[in-house]
């Protein structure tokens, strides 16, 4: 059986989706929205309720302080625990979240090392804005060619990304990848779920708009009294660092509102192009499909087999 990943922008009804299916399904759900995992921020992620909670089992959901990175490795290695355990149990595992990173990791597989220096890396920005970005691009070549001819000569992250690697560990940037490159030893359906451009940006608006009224910024004002700020990696959250600001400094609320927004229809624009980058995904889009009628096959698709 492959394992499901229901997945695309935020505000395309993958939650709602999922918790139907457990009345017709034995599963059990893994998170994969990078910040659900934070404890006290429930309404700005669109975090699953109580009722929600207790309807099915849910893992790698506040599992963590908002003062606390948590990141794809660690996203990576839970999963590779988690899937073996709920298969085990006789439940189907099913992946929900809108992290194309994640969803790519246990996709494609993840490297297990990352060849990170900041002081490494600082100095190479020094020295490209000293000899140029095409003799870094040159240096590139000559010692990852397989790498450099993947990448454009303008990229200039990535060419500092792979040179960086290769001063950290002493191998090119494409062999790291290869020696230290896992995957989990499961099979995934990945679907996209996606709307018409116009109605997703209406459902964002509306959801945006009934996270304020539910109470989002007495949350934000919660996690400030708690100690948390801005600078906690919970934080990047679209909205908390917006709606703290406004509280610390006041202004206008409706344009507060109005940019929060906009970076999350900016944000769903690039969750779907990362996942049109990624191979062999179900593109989904309700506005054209009968959602139930996928409902229906859904779950005829992954029913137990009966011996």
């Amino acid at each position: 059986m492959k394992i499901p990943i229901i997945t695309g922008p935020t505000a395309t009804g993958k939650s709602d989706f999922v918790l139907e299916l457990s009345e017709h399904l034995n599963i059990e759900i893994i998170n994969a929205d990078a910040f659900q995992v934070y404890k006290y921020m429930n309404i700005g992620t669109a975090k699953p309720g109580k009722n929600e909670l207790e309807k099915c089992k849910h893992h790698l959901i506040d599992i963590i302080a908002p003062d606390i990175q948590y990141n794809v490795g660690e996203f990576f290695g839970h999963c590779g625990k988690l899937l073996p355990e709920i298969i085990s149990m006789g439940k189907i595992p099913v992946v929900v979240g809108g992290t194309g990173l994640y969803v790519e990791s246990l996709v494609e597989g993840l490297c297990q090392v990352s060849g990170r220096d900041e002081k490494v890396f600082l100095n190479l920005n020094i020295e490209c804005e000293d000899i140029g970005l095409e003799a870094m691009y040159n240096r590139l070549s000559d010692i990852d060619p397989e790498y450099a001819k993947k990448i454009s000569k303008n990229d200039k992250k990535r060419i500092l990304r792979a040179l960086e690697a290769y001063y950290v560990l002493g191998i090119p940037f494409s062999l790291m990848h290869k020696k230290y490159h896992k995957k989990l030893q499961f099979e995934f359906d990945v679907y996209v779920f996606n709307y018409e451009r116009n109605l997703l940006y209406e459902k964002i608006n509306k959801r945006v708009d009934k996270m304020i009224e539910i109470g989002w910024i007495d949350e934000v004002r919660d996690l400030l009294n708690l100690g948390y700020d801005e600078n906690c990696p919970g934080f990047k959250a679209i909205g908390y660092r917006e709606l703290a600001d406004f509280l610390r400094h006041g202004g206008d609320f409706e344009s507060v509102v109005g940019e929060i927004k906009k970076k999350t229809r900016n944000f769903a624009k690039r969750q779907l192009t990362w996942f049109r980058h990624m191979k062999n995904v179900t593109f989904l889009n309700f506005s054209i499909i009968d959602r139930d009628a996928f409902f229906r096959e859904f779950t005829n698709n992954y029913k137990p087999e009966v011996n």
